[in-house]
């Protein structure tokens, strides 16, 4: 497979919209301030390195990655994937020290971020639910051009000609024939998806932590129990573990032990990232971990979806409210395990959002209409077409289009 470029910029003051690419992402300019778990332009270029869509990264300036911790996730996922970075035009080598970035923040991201990709991997192989990136059923091919056509918001035309730049190809009475337009539109109307992928999940609710993006109310949640394997019978020890479930006012239990194939620490934490309905973790004791770092790595992973953690008993503090990096490092690898299976909407990209925005400005601030749009161009927010910066008439089609309804 050829792959895509794919570049990434902050919105600047004064900038105009540029049509520099399908896979460009630009920044809203309030979100650049921000660490990386709250950006969600950066957080698809991440995807994107990890789904291997891409051969390359290209950024203006240091400044597009952010701060500190944004500088070092961000390049230590290029570095673990083998994709290179070109900052200002001058290639950059991930084994070395990043520019404002201190040795041991360094240190501490790298060690979360290894962690994380050796507990909660991406799923790849031919078995299985797979995730979005590299499939070749052609429920994987429509899972991308979903993701692409209205996560990432590209055209029919541009999501075929991405299709066709990676390798993708459907086989008719010819052979392999590459996509168009209207291949793209039959695929993703007609075609018949497993189960209920791709789903969809809304940006902001993935990066606030927790489970609302997933879960509905249940009939019952349940408790995970993690402990050392034992000898005891089978039966015993589930009816002893029901009983856990009861003393957390729980309705069920699932047990779950390092050794047990099907049933090991790394599928109780991508457990966690299902729709199940689960509301703790309970751990029978903190050596069944190989050591302080993985536990405290697997406790900030599962309170950050919301789930209660209990050890011997004793309530366990949110471990992420202690190290700033931790708390990046795995919000950041939460959402991006949404955006691996999921197609992630953004809400400040639609044309509802910009509309509000719109009014908002011209009613409260008595802005002109070459001033809203250059402030809808700063919050990269597409115009109804998708490509394209906002000009004066667009606002106003865009405020008339409010009026009429």
């Amino acid at each position: 497979m050829s792959t895509s470029e794919i570049g990434y910029r902050v919105a600047r003051r004064g900038d105009v919209a540029l049509d520099a690419g399908m896979l460009w992402r630009t920044e809203a300019e309030s979100r650049g301030r921000g660490e990386v778990g709250d950006r969600p332009a950066l957080q698809e270029v991440l995807f994107c390195v990890r789904a291997d869509l891409v051969d390359g990264v290209w950024v203006d300036s240091w400044e597009d990655l952010g701060g500190p911790i944004t500088r070092a996730l961000a390049c230590e996922e290029m570095r673990a994937c083998h994709v290179p970075l070109v900052v200002g035009g001058e290639s950059v080598a991930l084994d070395n020290s990043l520019p404002g970035v201190r040795q041991d923040v360094h240190d501490q991201v790298r060690a979360a971020c290894a962690a994380l990709r050796r507990l909660v991997p991406r799923q790849e192989g031919k078995h299985g639910h797979l995730d979005i990136g590299r499939g070749l059923s052609k429920n994987e091919v429509v899972r991308l051009a979903h993701k692409l056509h209205v996560g990432f918001q590209l055209t029919l035309p541009q999501t075929a000609e991405f299709l066709n730049q990676v390798g993708y190809y459907w086989r008719g009475p010819q052979g392999e024939q590459p996509y168009n337009k209207q291949k793209v539109h039959r695929l993703l109307e007609d075609s018949v998806w497993d189960e209920d992928l791709p789903r969809i999940v809304d940006g902001e609710r993935i990066r606030a932590g927790g489970r609302s993006h997933q879960i509905s109310p249940g009939v019952f949640d349940a408790v995970l129990v993690y402990e050392a394997d034992s000898d005891e019978d089978l039966a015993a020890r589930s009816r002893e573990v029901q009983e856990i479930a009861k003393r957390y006012e729980h309705a069920v239990a699932a047990l779950f032990s390092p050794e047990t194939a099907g049933f090991g620490l790394t599928d109780l934490l991508q457990w966690v990232t299902t729709p199940a309905p689960i509301a703790s973790l309970y751990v029978a004791d903190s050596s069944v971990f190989a050591d302080e770092s993985e536990r405290e790595v697997v406790y900030a992973w599962v309170q950050q979806f919301g789930l209660r953690v209990f050890e011997a008993d004793e309530a366990v503090p949110l471990i992420a409210e202690e190290s700033s990096v931790m708390r990046e490092v795995v919000k950041t690898y939460a959402a991006l395990r949404m955006h691996d299976s999921c197609t992630v909407v953004e809400s400040s990209r639609s044309i509802e959002h910009a509309r509000a925005w719109a009014r908002r400005l011209k009613n409260e601030g008595s802005f002109s209409l070459e001033e809203i749009a250059r402030r809808l161009r700063l919050e990269v927010i597409p115009t109804r077409k998708r490509r394209g910066g906002w000009s004066r008439s667009a606002v106003r089609e865009l405020l008339a289009a409010e009026a009429a309804s």
